[in-house]
C-alpha cells in the first residue's frame, strides 16, 4: 500500500535532515529533540511547541474515513462463471469494489430477514 515506500522516503529525509544539521553544526542532543518533535501523536497536543499549536490539523485525533464496523477478511472459493457474474454485478450496481458488494449484499439480506 505504498507504506515500505513512505517509510524508505521518511527515512530518507530524517537522514538529510541529520546530516545537513550536523553540518551547520547543531548538536545532536538539538537534533534529536528536533526529530522528536516530528513524532509527536495528537493525542500528545500539549506537548507540542507553541509555534506548531495554532495548527488544527495537529489536534485531530480521528483522521481517515470512519469506521463502518468490524473488519474480517474471507477467502471464498467460487466457481469461475459465478465470479464472472459477480464481477458484471458489480459494474452494473456502480459499486468500487469486491467488498462493497458482498458488504451491500449481506446488509440487504439481514434487513429483509428483520
Amino acid at each position: 500500500n505504498g507504506e515500505e515506500e513512505t517509510n524508505k522516503t521518511m527515512e530518507q529525509l530524517e537522514n538529510e535532515f541529520v546530516d545537513l544539521a550536523t553540518k551547520e553544526g547543531i548538536a545532536m542532543e538539538t537534533i534529536n529533540k528536533m526529530l522528536g518533535q516530528l513524532y509527536i501523536p495528537p493525542y500528545r497536543y500539549d506537548t507540542l511547541p507553541d509555534h506548531l499549536k495554532h495548527s488544527n490539523s495537529a489536534k485531530k485525533e480521528n483522521v481517515g474515513r470512519p469506521s463502518i464496523g468490524v473488519t474480517k477478511k474471507v477467502s471464498i472459493t467460487l466457481p469461475e462463471d459465478i465470479w464472472s457474474k459477480i464481477k458484471s454485478d458489480i459494474k452494473d450496481k456502480d459499486l468500487k469494489s469486491m467488498s462493497a458488494y458482498f458488504r451491500e449484499l449481506a446488509l440487504t439480506h439481514f434487513k429483509e430477514e428483520a
